[in-house]
């Protein structure tokens, strides 16, 4: 009988191909959705409301939600739930007894239903409530299962009864759950003070998300009036750090010129849109020898005098 229950399911659940669609991944979607008639059991002894339930969760995630059953006999009833997921990969339409499924993937798993005894007098109408505990080790996809009520004496005489029970199609969508972080760790000049141009600097990232990440970005240079006066594009070559990944980097300004302090403001971007930025500031001298030995001649020739004239 059991066997009998799942072909008739299998029938109501999948007897029109939804044969306008160009992709696999809207099959898992809109099967449930228009291949379920409107009501299949308004004439049916015991109904169910609603017949689809459409969620959508991450790992680790407590869902609740509620089904009504009413009694439309005249007697009173023993209804027993019983849940069995339903597999739509590579156009196979298949029950699956999640006594044998995969706990990471088996929505039949992870809701939680009385299995006791549910009595409905005639007329009754009682809300039943369920949870869906997602489980920690779910992948992010579609995943189907329906509930069935079956009305017995007792749990096997219910489950042989199976062919003529109402049921819920249950729709979970587990979504990727994206985490995108990147930690600017260490940016330093090189030196403190540079007698010559180039200026160099290293910076440390670390990428402590679970997507992999291409910063871009540059450091900009100002003078000691507040000029922009260099800018040192960041990781042109456009490399890519995985989860967990540690990575020492460097940026080298060829210079303007000029001497003196300076202020270097990196500017990290990243993430999918380039939306989360990262900002660090250090200050750093140019001195080239050069110009010093002019300066301090300069100098020394104005004491000479100065000490002569005196």
């Amino acid at each position: 009988m059991k066997k009998d229950f799942y072909k008739k399911q299998n029938k109501i659940f999948f007897g029109r191909r939804f044969f306008a669609s160009a992709f696999s991944t809207a099959l898992y979607v809109m099967i449930p959705l228009f291949f379920l008639p409107g009501n299949a059991y308004a004439d049916e002894p015991f109904s169910v409301t609603p017949i689809i339930i459409d969620k959508k969760a991450l790992t680790r995630d407590i869902l609740v939600a509620t089904i009504h059953l009413e009694n439309n006999t005249a007697r009173k009833a023993n209804l027993y739930a019983v849940v069995n997921n339903v597999n739509t990969s590579e156009g196979k339409q298949e029950f699956l007894d999640p006594s044998k499924a995969d706990l990471s993937n088996s929505l039949a798993n992870w809701i939680l239903i009385t299995r006791g005894v549910i009595p409905l007098m005639p007329g009754d109408i009682k809300d039943i409530d369920f949870r869906i505990n997602v489980d920690r080790s779910a992948q992010p996809g579609m995943y189907h299962a329906i509930i069935a009520f079956a009305d017995g004496t007792t749990r096997p005489d219910a489950e042989a009864a199976l062919s003529s029970s109402p049921f819920v199609t249950i729709n979970l969508e587990v979504l990727e759950n994206i985490k995108e972080r990147l930690q600017l760790t260490r940016f330093v000049p090189d030196r403190t003070f540079f007698g010559t141009f180039p200026a160099s600097f290293t910076y440390d990232i670390e990428n402590t998300g679970n997507r992999a990440l291409q910063p871009t970005g540059d450091i900009r240079i100002y003078n000691r009036r507040g000029e922009e006066v260099g800018l040192v594009p960041l990781n042109s070559g456009g490399k890519e750090f995985g989860p967990n990944a540690k990575a020492t980097l460097a940026g080298i300004w060829a210079g303007s010129g000029g001497f003196g302090r300076y202020k270097a403001l990196i500017d990290l971007r990243y993430g999918a849109d380039g939306g989360n930025a990262i900002q660090d500031t250090v200050f750093f001298w140019v001195l080239p020898w050069q110009k010093l030995l002019i300066l301090f001649g300069i100098f020394a020739l104005l004491v000479i005098m100065g000490t002569v004239n005196y």
